[in-house]
């Protein structure tokens, strides 16, 4: 590390200490830079409401819905430094949907705590490691509290931070190591044991076929041991679990390539066998650009297949895209997918998309999506038709203009 960029990061730190905990007013960059978003009924009315982190400012934006596809900015929470991941979940057992945002520059995971009401406090932070960029919220030791599972791409490590139900987690974190960047990351009951499994992306590399989708099986007391380790094209950003064939199995949608890839973008898809093992089943290169948030899966069709909403970060390494595309579960002639993807319509958002997200937004029983712009600083609320088109209907801005640069 750079003497300049090491004083930057020590300034940054100590100026994240004496900030009040309500408002962010410091800010890693001049720009408001959304990223991922968390979906959830976070003041308890019935309708889906939006949490965005903010990475440029260094907090979470909360969207309250009123169930028509509007959104109201409702506030700002801060959060420690360059905030990079975020999930929403009930951390603390009293009905309410808690935010957990993990951060890069801060090496830190944070508990924000619901009030039922569409507010949020700070109540826990953890220390991470490696620069944690992504993670995810489930139950991996049965013990019917949420955990957290959290990446450690510059230390190679995978970490899991196992909950009470009260909002605490044992320490210290049980650490799974020997993934090399580890990026993405999400999960499902993989061999059929009732046990919760991880998939997790690792870089291994530039060259092709270098990088991988690592496969670890859990034992329901919170041990994993590695099944399957899958090459796919470098670089990849995204992954979800879903099942693609409707074959009770669950199956792999993987999706990229982050900037910097060599090979342009590509989606890919892996089917399980139910007992650990996948077999990929299709690659569709996309050309030039890169990906650097992560896709969505639906059914936006409603044949009953799941489908796929990928946001085209850019074209390439210097033009920002405005396009969320579309895929299409197959349909293999007998009202089943057959693990393949055809290209749909396409959506046009705000500069540089990062990532989407389904719901239904406006209660028509039609599956919506919500996209961060990450240049323009906002997020585009797409509703959908029922035949995997979407309208886009607003363009929420992240900040408030008290917070405008």
């Amino acid at each position: 590390m750079t003497f300049t960029r090491l004083s930057t990061l020590l300034c940054l730190l100590f100026c994240a200490t004496f900030v009040p905990p309500a408002l962010a007013n410091h800010r890693t960059g001049d720009f408001a830079l959304p990223e991922i978003i968390a979906v959830g009924d976070f003041n308890n009315d019935g309708n889906q409401d939006l949490a965005v982190d903010v990475t440029g400012f260094d907090m979470v934006a909360i969207f309250l819905g009123d169930g028509k596809g509007g959104f109201t900015l409702k506030g700002h929470y801060q959060t420690d430094t360059l905030p990079k991941g975020l999930a929403a979940g009930d951390m603390n057992g009293d009905g309410n949907k808690d935010l957990v945002s993990c951060t890069a520059w801060g090496y830190t995971m944070q508990l924000l705590l619901a009030d039922g009401i569409g507010g949020f406090s700070s109540a826990l932070t953890l220390k991470g490691d490696g620069g944690p960029t992504r993670l995810v919220l489930k139950d991996f030791d049965n013990d019917g509290n949420l955990d957290i599972a959290v990446n450690a791409p510059d230390e190679a490590k995978i970490i899991i931070y196992f909950g009470d139900g009260n909002g605490n987690f044992t320490i210290p974190a049980t650490e799974i190591k020997r993934y090399p960047k580890a990026g993405d990351l999400d999960a499902g009951d993989f061999n059929g044991d009732k046990n919760l499994d991880i998939v997790v992306l690792t870089d291994t590399g530039n060259k092709p076929g270098s990088a991988h989708v690592a496969v670890l099986l859990g034992d329901g007391n919170g041990g994993f041991t590695q099944s399957a380790f899958l090459p796919v094209t470098s670089s990849p950003s995204s992954v979800q679990v879903a099942d693609l064939n409707g074959d009770g199995k669950l199956d792999l949608v993987v999706a990229g390539a982050e900037p910097g890839n060599l090979e342009g973008n590509f989606i890919t898809t892996f089917l399980g066998d139910g007992a650990g093992n996948f077999t990929q089943k299709q690659n569709i290169p996309l050309g030039p650009g890169n990906l650097k948030g992560k896709i969505a899966i639906g059914d936006f069709n409603e044949d009953g297949i799941p489908d796929v909403a990928y946001p085209v970060t850019s074209n390439s390494s210097t033009t920002h895209s405005t396009t969320v595309l579309i895929f299409f579960g197959h349909n293999d002639g007998t009202g089943h997918g057959d693990g393949t993807l055809v290209a749909g319509p396409s959506v046009t958002v705000g500069k540089e998309p990062h990532t989407v997200v389904t719901a239904d937004f406006n209660k028509d029983n039609h599956l919506d999506l919500a996209v961060t712009n990450r240049t323009d600083g906002t997020v585009s609320i797409c509703l959908g038709n029922g035949d995997g088109t979407f309208t886009v209907t607003s363009t929420l801005s992240v900040i408030s203009a008290a917070l405008n640069p």
